[in-house]
């Protein structure tokens, strides 16, 4: 009767542990989600506040483009995420579109390992079509910047050029409607 009874008592005891660690899991895993929501609404948060303070850059400066700086040092392997801002001053719709353009790289006996454009493709992630931006009215775009871990280690002389398309290519007949020079440093 005894041996009935303390069975019973474990049985008991295994079923109580197993309902408190499915409530302590279900209560952990909560608290973990929500954590999470609020990890996402500080990141929307922020992003919203480096599109405002872009935004109020591009109207106080009485610029067209709002570059984040003009040296970025980064080492070979390494990527960031970084925002520009383009403004529209003309009294029409502007249709545009960005390019990055290698220059120069020093020391002079370094040279850029691919062709320009090769270098642009592998080194920037961003989208290449074409937008529109009506008058007075500002854009603010992300651009994930890639450096190879073939990089050479050195400064490279880049500009970031917003291109007035007059047609819906690329051309010789596209026009500057602004750019920017920057530098961007290789370590490691």
């Amino acid at each position: 009767m005894r041996n009935k009874k303390a069975s019973l008592e474990i049985s008991i005891q295994a079923i109580v542990i197993v309902v408190l660690a499915m409530t302590l899991l279900g209560l952990g895993l909560g608290f973990i989600r929500g954590m999470f929501k609020g990890i996402t609404g500080v990141q929307e948060q922020i992003t919203e506040d480096v599109r405002a303070k872009i935004g109020r850059q591009l109207i106080e400066s009485e610029e067209k483009v709002a570059f984040p700086r003009s040296e970025i040092t980064i080492k070979r392997g390494d990527s960031i995420v970084f925002d520009v801002g383009i403004r529209n001053k003309e009294n029409a719709e502007l249709k545009y579109k960005m390019k990055f353009n290698a220059v120069s790289v020093a020391p002079a006996n370094l040279i850029l390992d691919t062709a320009l454009e090769e270098t642009e493709n592998e080194w920037f992630q961003y989208s290449k079509s074409e937008y529109v931006l009506p008058p007075a009215e500002f854009d603010v775009r992300q651009i994930r910047m890639n450096i190879p871990t073939t990089a050479k280690a050195g400064s490279y002389f880049f500009t970031f050029d917003v291109l007035n398309i007059e047609t819906s290519v690329v051309t010789d007949q596209s026009t500057f409607y602004a750019q920017k020079d920057f530098f961007i440093v290789v370590i490691g």
